[in-house]
């Protein structure tokens, strides 16, 4: 961005600071579905995020409205119908006014609503922006997830479990809450798979007897330097 007419240096960003490590933003429970979603919006978007810094890389809407351009036009091709591209302010365009970070919040949620999301699972501008609710904003992406998984678009590993089971994810993880011994051999075979699956997506191995609360330590060391698509360096 140029200087403006009065001669001056362009202003900060909006939002400078790092928003809050992942595991200080959600509930631990959450840290498997940001992990897996931050790499499913690299598979869409070729995004490159630092996963503990989850919120920041999604913060002022350009990754997402980039995941609803793509959706929306692989949409359009199964369907045979014409794909219109959806306008938002670029990362590189958004300067120092809030009000473009908001527009693009604003225009994923409308988004959503109008893919066919369920709209009791979708968060405000707010939410995101300003942090308001992260797991809000957890539960809007989540929402789209899930929906391109009912259009047979290419869908999280998260959600691949939802629909092999027929539980939801908060069902999954509501299993890690109970002692094996009260439990059916199918509902320790859960489990099981959702152990396999923080193992794939990098969190390291949990023991399926314990909550997952006891994986916090683990969890936390395992994010740290985690990446999904290119490690940028400082001013990248």
């Amino acid at each position: 961005m140029s200087q403006n007419l009065l001669g001056l240096p362009p202003p900060k960003p909006p939002i400078e600071d790092p928003g809050p490590h992942l595991l200080d933003s959600v509930d631990i429970k959450y840290a498997p579905l940001c992990v897996d979603l931050a790499h499913w919006l690299h598979e869409y978007t070729n995004c490159n995020i630092e996963v503990s810094q989850f919120w920041t890389a999604l913060q002022n809407g350009c990754i997402l409205c980039e995941l609803m351009n793509n959706a929306q036009k692989k949409h359009s091709y199964n369907q045979k119908e014409i794909y219109k591209y959806i306008g938002y302010t670029l990362q590189q365009d958004l300067g120092d006014q809030l009000f473009y970070v908001r527009l693009n919040v604003e225009t994923f949620v409308r988004w959503c609503k109008n893919f066919g999301c369920d709209t009791s699972l979708l968060c405000e501008v707010g939410d995101l922006v300003e942090r308001k609710d992260l797991e809000r904003s957890l539960s809007c992406i989540h929402a789209v997830a899930r929906r391109v998984a009912e259009l047979k678009l290419s869908y999280p590993k998260s959600v691949r479990l939802e629909v092999k089971y027929h539980m939801s994810y908060n069902q999954i993880i509501e299993l890690f809450n109970e002692e094996n011994t009260n439990l059916t051999p199918y509902q320790i075979g859960i489990k099981e798979s959702f152990a396999e699956f923080c193992e794939i997506i990098g969190l390291g191995k949990i023991d399926i007897t314990k909550p997952l609360e006891a994986n916090h330590d683990q969890w936390r060391n395992n994010l740290e330097g985690m990446w999904v698509g290119k490690k940028l360096e400082n001013g990248e």
